[in-house]
């Protein structure tokens, strides 16, 4: 299940299986979500093959 810390409270993004009831003993584990590298979206950079080939990137024109 997934959900989220605010103050000493862990709020459940979904509800309880049916089979668990008041009462009932549970164990939880809590991991934090991993955090992007960066606050906003990136994409890989490629280059192309013939960017990579240095007689044609040095060709003279006529």
């Amino acid at each position: 299940m997934k959900g989220y810390i605010q103050g000493q409270k862990v709020i459940l993004l979904e509800n309880l299986p049916d089979d668990i009831q008041e009462g009932d003993e549970v164990e939880i584990l809590i991991q934090p979500k991993a955090k992007n590298k960066y606050p906003f979206p990136t994409f890989k950079l490629g280059v192309k093959d013939e960017y990579l080939n240095r007689d044609k990137m040095y060709e003279q024109e006529n």
